[in-house]
């Protein structure tokens, strides 16, 4: 199946161009045969017709066949006559400047370009001719070939761009999906982490219940009440984590997983750092479940990363907005923006890209008056 989609297009790149020759072919010898049996004879009509063909139909197979159209179609110059193809400069600038620019061998195209010089100052000194007309044979065949070799190292260089461009945009995607796939395994790292927690907890209430019912039944309800939360909420993020892939790293040296309540001490150290830092927060805060606390906590992390990372010195405003099905989050900073519509950190979007795509949230990016500004709407879930 792939075949035969593909022929038809080669097919029609191949076609187009030896159409075109063959039309400037059977253009050019009408406009010599009818100048050499009309209008202006340059021989006998027989030999004047066939000077008129051999110079010009050989223009048809002067991208498939370079060399052996230039040879003959620069050969009939050694056929003496009583003067010149109008058209024949122009059959001379087509064939020798494909002898270059379509020619496979350097070294061929060379020595047909030379045989082309001795053909054309021969076939000149056969003929009453002044010195105009010796320099007018070399340039009728110098000058294209010349032409040719500049369009042939042009089009190399413009082959090399289009090549690097590939690599460049396989590159680029390569290290997109490879700054994705690192992501999510730090995300599938911390949701782990998530779930364990809450299973650890399921265990431990689950052995208060047993003590509390050998003493006292009524003693059960609470920690029964706690396992059946921490049961729901792991089983949330379960959730969240099947589909996220997991990296095999050691788990030595974890800290515990920030939330927002951890966002005075971010604020802090930013400020620290000498950076001038606005935090606003609007509506009541409510409690998150953690893997959408820690999200949150994660891209006002990145979005500082970021705003101290490309517009040093800059003033950083952070908003907080709780609504009652939503938490909206901005960072804008004052510095320069971006030059386009790219992040200044494209690695560290992806990330908040792909935390908010598992809570089904928002993120937009881009340039704001006098800064660059990040802004994300997560759903609020509850605890």
């Amino acid at each position: 199946m792939s075949a035969t989609t593909v022929r038809p297009a080669r097919v029609s790149a191949t076609v187009r161009p030896a159409r075109v020759d063959a039309a400037a072919a059977i253009v050019l010898a009408v406009v010599a045969l009818a100048q050499v049996l009309v209008f202006l004879p340059i021989a006998s009509r027989p030999i004047g017709a066939f000077i008129a063909i051999a110079s010009t139909a050989p223009i048809a197979w002067r991208r498939t066949h370079p060399v052996p159209a230039a040879l003959v179609g620069s050969a009939v110059w050694l056929i003496p006559t009583d003067g010149y193809l109008l058209v024949g400069y122009i059959a001379s600038l087509l064939l020798f400047y494909a002898v270059t620019a379509h020619g496979a061998d350097p070294y061929l195209a060379a020595a047909t370009i030379l045989i082309g010089a001795v053909f054309g100052i021969i076939g000149t000194a056969l003929q009453p001719s002044g010195i105009g007309d010796y320099v007018g044979a070399l340039l009728g065949v110098l000058a294209p070939a010349a032409v040719g070799v500049l369009v042939r190292r042009q089009r190399g260089r413009t082959a090399r761009l289009e090549e690097l461009t590939r690599y460049l945009e396989q590159e680029r995607d390569r290290r997109e999906r490879a700054a994705v796939a690192d992501e999510r395994a730090r995300i599938a790292r911390e949701l782990h982490d998530l779930v364990a927690h809450a299973i650890s907890i399921i265990a431990v209430q689950a052995d208060a219940a047993e003590a509390a019912l050998e003493r006292d039944p009524a003693l059960a309800q609470r920690p029964l009440a706690a396992i059946r939360g921490s049961a729901g909420e792991a089983l949330t993020e379960m959730r969240r984590l099947l589909g996220v892939l997991r990296a095999d790293e050691p788990d030595d040296d974890r800290e515990p997983l920030p939330g927002l309540a951890q966002l005075p001490s971010l604020v802090a150290r930013t400020r620290a750092g000498g950076v001038v830092v606005d935090l606003s927060v609007e509506g009541t805060a409510v409690p998150l479940p953690p893997s959408l606390d820690l999200t949150a906590y994660r891209i006002l992390q990145e979005a500082l990363t970021n705003a101290v990372k490309h517009a040093p010195g800059a003033p950083v405003a952070i908003a907080l907005s709780w609504r009652p099905a939503w938490l909206d989050i901005e960072v804008t900073d004052r510095g320069p923006g971006t030059a386009g519509p790219a992040s200044p950190d494209a690695h560290g979007l992806v990330g908040m890209r792909e935390r908010i795509r598992i809570h089904g949230g928002e993120l937009h990016t881009g340039n704001v008056d006098g800064g660059f500004a990040v802004q994300a709407r997560l759903p609020i879930e509850p605890a």
